[in-house]
């Protein structure tokens, strides 16, 4: 069997909004002429089809899914456009509340096929601590996503780490997805979709490093944190850094050198070649990675990444199934009922 962790879905609100003419906490969605579909806001504009990864029939979500990519469950991120760090406190308490009930419907719904992750307003700090209660008390929310970056701040910002901390104290597991607008050097990336193809994974780089000069991983050594598109660059580059670790003073606030850390975080598999694949597997460990699919943002490996995974010639037996579902299985803490079932429908 296999669990996408990274796997995206879009409000109902929006869509509600859309049909009537109406802006939702700022976002609309249009249409070209000839039907393709946009989303926007303010200045930005983004060519992608929202309304084909509603929750409106989850049932079927799951289905298709299962028919076409042998996905069996799905960790539900809202889809990275929509963070929405731009909101005051009191739009953003709504716009969290909307989004969280809206996942956590559907988990209770089909608990044996989906796991909601809920979204915190990290721009507003004692508001996130709330909301990180309430998605979890209320709720019955285990994950939490977080943006590479909060307009424009790193994840080890004093504004922005207790967060982060409150999370790790509560058990709450923690998934980091890069921002669409907003993304370091992005005014270097004028064309050829840079924006995207270094883009993100350069902030996916950023915001796992930051974490770990943060010092969270020394001080929650349980932590489970998840960076998208296999963390980035750093697990070719690591050696800089570690080599800035070991000769200056202002490079080594952690405990150990940067490389040290790679095979605590979790990565999903999106790096779209075996021999980085092969890396990732030996800087992290195969029980540090999950299958991850950007679904339906177009992200996904060729051929679907649960097969890319079953088909990968270095990999054995076992670390195929961490990869394809224990992994995942733990992070989420999906309860063995949930396991169970997933395998008896294989």
């Amino acid at each position: 069997m296999a669990i996408d962790m990274h796997s995206h879905w879009s409000p109902r609100g929006l869509a509600r909004a859309a049909a009537a003419g109406d802006d939702w906490y700022g976002w609309r969605i249009f249409k070209e002429l000839n039907g393709r579909e946009h989303v926007a806001i303010g200045p930005h504009v983004l060519p992608f089809s929202a309304s084909k990864s509603l929750l409106d029939d989850p049932a079927s979500r799951a289905m298709t899914r299962k028919r076409d990519e042998d996905i069996d469950f799905q960790a539900l991120m809202l889809t990275g456009t929509f963070f929405s760090y731009h909101l005051d406190e009191a739009d953003a308490a709504l716009f969290c509340k909307e989004v969280n009930e809206e996942v956590a419907e559907v988990q209770m719904a089909l608990p044996d096929r989906y796991a909601g992750v809920a979204i915190l307003p990290m721009q507003h700090g004692k508001l996130a601590l709330a909301v990180l209660e309430d998605a979890v008390g209320r709720l019955g929310l285990k994950s939490v996503m977080v943006a590479t970056n909060v307009r424009g701040l790193n994840l080890d910002e004093p504004s922005i780490l207790p967060i982060l901390v409150a999370a790790a104290r509560m058990g709450v597991s923690i998934f980091v997805h890069p921002v669409i607008w907003g993304k370091a050097g992005e005014e270097r990336m004028p064309r050829y979709n840079f924006w995207n193809s270094f883009g993100a994974p350069l902030e996916s780089s950023l915001a796992a490093m930051s974490v770990v000069y943060s010092g969270l991983f020394d001080r929650y050594p349980d932590v489970k944190i998840m960076f998208t598109q296999g963390g980035g660059w750093i697990h070719f580059g690591v050696g800089r850094l570690d080599l800035r670790y070991h000769t200056r003073s202002d490079a080594s606030p952690m405990a150990h050198p940067p490389a040290y850390y790679l095979s605590r975080a979790f990565f999903d598999c999106l790096v779209h070649d075996e021999e980085s694949l092969r890396l990732l597997v030996t800087r992290a460990g195969s029980d540090h990675i999950f299958v991850g699919t950007d679904f339906p943002a177009g992200g996904d490996i060729p051929g679907g990444a649960a097969a890319w995974i079953k088909q990968c010639s270095f990999l054995g037996p076992e670390d195929k199934e961490n990869i394809l579902w224990r992994n995942a299985a733990a992070f989420l803490k999906l309860p063995d009922f949930v396991t169970t079932s997933l395998g008896a429908a294989k």
